[in-house]
């Protein structure tokens, strides 16, 4: 079995038929899709039992609901593919998904980690976010990356990648069971720290759908705060453990800090979507703000990094509050 693709399913009734019928109306072979039904109390475990019925390649499985991270461990658990996937069940894919990563297989054969470009729509306008093409083999540049991509937010998500399942077993990595903020992205940091090949392809293969507005990550989460908090002792714990060098460490660590300080602008988006007054989210982004500061973060160097925490440094509540407006419109 070459590929594993793991699709963890909950109140998908409307879209997990695209998502399904996206992987299937392709070429493809040696893959196995397997659906994780995660307690879903609509008809989606209905549907997917009807698919997999019809497919061979589809492995469905039933669990009770304990969120997206368990139902991503279940099916690496019992993935079988020498590489995995995940898709998201809101999602779907281009005509070329399996062609294009069967391509970089062979091209790149044994690499650990393969990473493509997203079209994000809403179902009215389409914002792709197209990758930079990088491929490299000397882990200065592999470690360069990894910093890179956590400052830009490209490490969050695992829909745009194709992991080597023989580091994931071997170094025992799965998706924190008590994280539903964050977990893809500290599970990418993880594995990335065991990454010795790294390509990037520019392709766009995945479509990530912003259309249910009651989707988990466009709900309020009043404990985000915590969450952040058990990721981080989490992460320094990894950092702290791995072969990773002193400067390494401090790296890594800073760019976690900046991640952690960029949450103040999560929180923006999140008070704007939830109707929060003016006011009262100028004075909680102040709030958070001087929360922040006490923390005395270290960044990485660079004006990007600069230019994003000058405003939570300054206090500049006005201006988070009017970016985070544009940010969810």
């Amino acid at each position: 079995m070459k590929l594993s693709v793991i699709i963890p399913v909950y109140k998908a009734e409307s879209t997990i038929r695209r998502c399904l019928d996206s992987l299937l109306n392709q070429p493809h072979s040696d893959v196995e899709i397997i659906v994780i039904n995660d307690g879903s109390p609509d008809s989606s475990g209905t549907i997917c039992k009807e698919y997999a019925e019809k497919y061979s390649e589809i492995r469905y499985v039933e669990k009770e609901n304990g969120g997206v991270s368990t139902a991503r461990n279940m099916g690496l658990d019992i993935a079988r593919g020498e590489y995995v996937v995940f898709v998201d069940s809101d999602d779907w894919v281009y005509d070329n998904y399996f062609s294009t990563i069967v391509k970089s297989l062979e091209e790149h054969d044994d690499w650990d980690l393969f990473q493509y470009s997203q079209n994000y729509t809403d179902g009215k306008t389409e914002k792709p976010r197209i990758q930079t093409d990088f491929k490299s083999e000397d882990h200065g540049e592999i470690f360069t990356q990894i910093i890179n991509h956590m400052c830009h937010k490209h490490i969050n998500k695992p829909i745009d990648k194709v992991y080597k399942r023989s580091i994931i077993e071997e170094n025992h990595i799965r998706f924190h069971p008590d994280l539903c903020v964050g977990e893809d992205r500290t599970f990418n940091i993880v594995f990335s720290l065991n990454v010795k090949k790294w390509c990037i392809v520019s392709d766009l293969i995945y479509w990530v759908s912003l259309e249910n507005g009651e989707s988990l990550s466009r709900q309020k989460r009043d404990n985000l705060d915590d969450q952040i908090r058990i990721a981080e002792e989490y992460l320094f714990d990894i950092i702290e453990k791995s072969n990773a060098t002193e400067n390494e460490k401090d790296m890594l660590v800073r760019a976690i800090h900046f991640d952690n300080m960029r949450a103040v602008y999560t929180k923006a988006k999140y008070l704007h979507r939830n109707d929060v007054g003016f006011f009262k989210r100028l004075k909680e982004l102040d709030t958070y703000c001087k929360q922040v500061n006490k923390q005395k973060f270290k960044y990485p160097p660079g004006k990007f990094c600069t230019l994003i925490s000058l405003p939570v440094k300054l206090r500049l509540t006005p201006l988070l509050d009017a970016m985070a407006w544009v940010l969810t419109r």
